[in-house]
């Protein structure tokens, strides 16, 4: 069937006034999951683990909590303990009786091996107010089982509806807004979930949301406003209602209805207002049925949630003055390691002015003296004129050395042996290695030719 659960916003203004704004939503039949991957396991005491259980899931529901468990035996203890006598612990409460829902049910017996598998679903008290469940399984032997659900969150469903909130207010403040001219941040408003009290029935959820809605208009704007900055750890020790609270809630209007109905009767009009407008005491009547005297309640919640708010102003402080201080020892050293190489660059600077080598650094050949190697070893190219010339007048040195070469007289003939002598200038020098040796003779053919 349909469910009811209410979405209050706190500070509206505050997205334009850069003012905390919050969606916290208020829902009796919160539900959340957890799927245990491996899953928990217990054992039969003696049993050396030849009775188990394992428990795969766990799922809340409002003020149901359903166990998704399997429990085995080999029958060498008997058969396996009934699950009906399962309990569930939470905040010294425990919560007996589980309605069961089995897909294997064999129980075993002696020698025969037996197995369950399904759900137990136990129903909470409402006072129960944590996340932390110890499951007994059977009538007692097993291994105590503890559970852990994760804080609870908003559902996809409360999530669209705190955007399309802030969309709205955004509008509004754009088109109705005392100053226009500021923008409103729709994306502002955070969004929370605050850990109320769980209905025990499925029936009394439009009851809760009245009664939220009640309490809420009885508040102080600044009281409101300090609650958008609350944290939801503080907003669970709120005075929110309670099962109890709601029955006694319901008793009182059903019974201001009643006499409503009697007064109509008795005028002859159907038309509250009327009615509350001609009996005083019917107005008063209606005035204590929708409000209760909570003021002391209400101003210790208050001043609990002034004490939290300024220790988290003061923690909000130090973290920021210690960011600050850690900025400010980064920018240091970033300003010494620049100041550092800036001494370094000038020092360098200056030495190669005086034109000295840095000390440890290796000597290379500067730019000017890279050049003139260069343009030594590079030779200017020639065209094929010069080289023609050039060729001709190298062929000409060499026929001149040929001819000097060739210029040989005979100086000597001395008993037919003839001798060479080159031209020199000292003629007591030595003999030349092409003049024949004064042992030889000369051939007949080089006689003839002389």
């Amino acid at each position: 069937g349909n469910h009811w659960w209410l979405a209050l916003v706190l500070n509206p203004q505050g997205g334009a006034r850069g003012e905390p704004t919050a969606v916290m939503c208020l829902d009796s039949m919160q539900r959340r999951e957890k799927v245990l991957d491996p899953p928990l396991t217990g054992s039969l005491k003696g049993s050396v683990n030849r009775y188990t259980l394992e428990v795969r899931k766990v799922e809340q529901a409002g003020y149901l909590v359903i166990v998704s468990f399997k429990a085995k035996g080999d029958g060498s203890m008997g058969p396996l303990p009934k699950p009906g006598a399962s309990k569930l612990v939470a905040d010294g409460v425990e919560c007996k009786n589980p309605e069961i829902g089995l897909r294997i049910n064999m129980g075993g017996d002696d020698d025969v091996a037996g197995e369950y598998e399904g759900t137990l679903s136990f129903a909470l008290d409402g006072r129960v107010r944590s996340s932390t469940f110890v499951l007994h399984y059977g009538e007692g032997g097993y291994t105590p089982i503890t559970l852990q659900f994760d804080p609870f969150a908003l559902t996809k469903l409360q999530k669209d509806v705190s955007r399309y909130v802030g969309g709205y207010l955004a509008k509004e403040w754009e088109v109705n807004g005392p100053d226009r001219k500021k923008r409103y941040e729709k994306t502002s408003a955070r969004a929370l979930v605050a850990d109320v009290h769980q209905q025990e029935n499925l029936n009394d959820c439009g009851v809760f949301v009245l009664e939220n809605m009640l309490r809420s208009l009885s508040m102080k704007k600044d009281f409101l406003k300090q609650m958008s900055s609350a944290t939801p750890k503080v907003l669970k020790t709120f005075p929110w209602p309670s099962q109890e609270e709601i029955t006694a809630r319901k008793g009182k209007l059903r019974a201001i209805v009643a006499r409503l109905f009697a007064a109509g009767a008795e005028k002859g009009t159907g038309d509250v207002e009327k009615l509350l407008k001609e009996d005083d005491e019917l107005r008063k009547a209606v005035l204590v049925s929708l409000t209760d005297e909570r003021e002391e309640a209400m101003e210790k919640w208050a001043t609990d949630l002034q004490k939290q708010l300024a220790s988290r102003q003061v923690d909000k402080e130090a973290a920021e003055a210690e960011m600050k201080k850690k900025e400010e020892a980064i920018q240091a050293r970033r300003d010494e390691e620049r100041m550092r190489k800036e001494e370094e660059a000038r020092k360098a600077e200056e030495i190669r002015l005086m034109g000295k080598r840095p000390p440890g650094s290796k000597r290379t050949p500067s730019r000017s003296r890279s050049k003139k190697k260069d343009k030594k070893k590079k030779k200017p190219s020639k065209t094929k004129k010069e080289d023609s010339r050039e060729s001709g007048s190298a062929s000409e040195d060499s026929d001149k050395k040929k001819k000097k070469k060739r210029k040989v007289k005979v100086v000597v003939k001395k008993k037919g042996v003839a001798k060479k002598k080159a031209p020199s200038r000292d003629s007591d020098s030595a003999p030349s290695r092409f003049e024949p040796s004064e042992s030889r003779s000369p051939s007949p053919k080089r006689e003839r030719r002389r």
